[in-house]
């Protein structure tokens, strides 16, 4: 292959989205107003779970005993320190209880601390840590960090917001791709393009390459944006700042990319064999809607569920790439276009 080439076309695809306004507001506009509005929906139910429990409960503990390393079933227990202990069938008032299992019991005017209740009934309680195993009747009290509700539902809601953004790469391409065989022909260039000695790989490296540098630049600036507003809007319900975490930096890296790859190589694809350009853009559009249907299908748990989906979907990505690629080539015919398009 030949680099200086595939830099000639990309430098010259380049010129002309610049010069085409439609194309600019597509790359400019619409990456902004995502990555500003969804994070700030995305993060209000974060903020309003966050700002219920982030008082404590004022409690007025005098603790008079210790138990540690034992078992204590059907007992009442007032003012004492239980750490590493298993609690059945007990009921505390002002108590603290640290690293044990509670359950079917009460507890009132308490710390736990690193705990975890099932079938308990926890009223006016400060919980650090606390882990709510089920059936848990919680009234009156504040978590204190290690807030697990909080927390699920902030790595839910995170996730969703990631695989929204990744739409940006995806819909680009479709106005940018679209046009890059047709754009050509209506403006009468595309024939001495095609006359030059440039090869189909070459060709279509260069005209991609170009596409996928405005795609990603545009999705890479949308990500930087909404990592700064959700810090902002989170950070004083939150405590710290959440964002870019493992989750966020696999998907900036692996999946936004190799997902604008598929949109740029349907759409270059879908260009090369028509001659019109809305027909172009709309057929692009229809052949990305099952990748927009796979991401809503995707919020029932798969991508958002955790590291591993993203990492494996991300390289099934990339082959499906390979293969789209190897597809334009076999079925890209420069005498077609030459001799055909009218």
């Amino acid at each position: 292959m030949n680099t200086d080439r595939i830099l000639a076309v990309a430098k010259k695809d380049l010129a002309e989205f610049r010069k085409n306004k439609y194309i600019m507001m597509t790359i400019l506009f619409m990456p902004l107003v995502i990555s500003v509005i969804l994070p700030a929906i995305y993060v209000l139910p974060i903020n309003t779970l966050g700002a219920q429990n982030s008082d404590t409960v004022t409690l007025d503990l005098h603790v008079t005993s210790s138990y540690s390393g034992v078992t204590i079933a059907d007992s009442v227990l007032y003012n004492a320190f239980l750490q590493r202990v298993n609690l059945t069938n007990c009921i505390l008032f002002g108590c603290e209880v640290s690293n044990s299992t509670i359950a079917s019991s009460r507890l009132n005017g308490s710390i736990i601390v690193s705990s975890n209740a099932r079938g308990t009934l926890i009223t006016s309680c400060n919980l650090i840590s606390f882990v709510d195993s089920g059936d848990n009747t919680i009234i009156d009290s504040q978590f204190i960090g290690g807030n697990k509700e909080l927390d699920d539902l902030k790595n839910i809601m995170f996730n969703v917001l990631l695989i929204m953004l990744i739409m940006i790469p995806v819909t680009i391409p479709t106005v940018t791709a679209s046009y890059s065989f047709v754009g050509e022909k209506v403006n009468k260039s595309l024939e001495p393009l095609l006359a030059t000695p440039i090869s189909d790989l070459e060709l279509l490296i260069g005209k991609s390459g170009s596409i996928f540098a405005v795609s990603m630049i545009a999705t890479w600036a949308s990500f930087a944006v909404s990592v700064v507003m959700v810090d902002l809007l989170t950070e004083p319900v939150l405590g710290y700042y959440p964002l870019p975490n493992a989750y966020w930096v696999i998907g900036i890296v692996a999946l936004a990319p190799g997902m604008c790859l598929m949109s740029i190589l349907f759409n270059v694809l879908i260009s090369s064999r028509v001659n019109d350009v809305r027909v172009s853009q709309q057929i692009g559009g229809i052949l990305v809607l099952p990748i927009i249907l796979f991401f809503v299908f995707s919020l029932s748990g798969f991508l958002s569920s955790g590291i591993a989906p993203m990492v494996v979907f991300s390289v099934l990505v990339f082959a499906a790439d390979a293969g789209i690629l190897w597809l334009s080539l076999r079925v890209f015919s420069r005498e077609e276009i030459l001799v055909s398009w009218k």
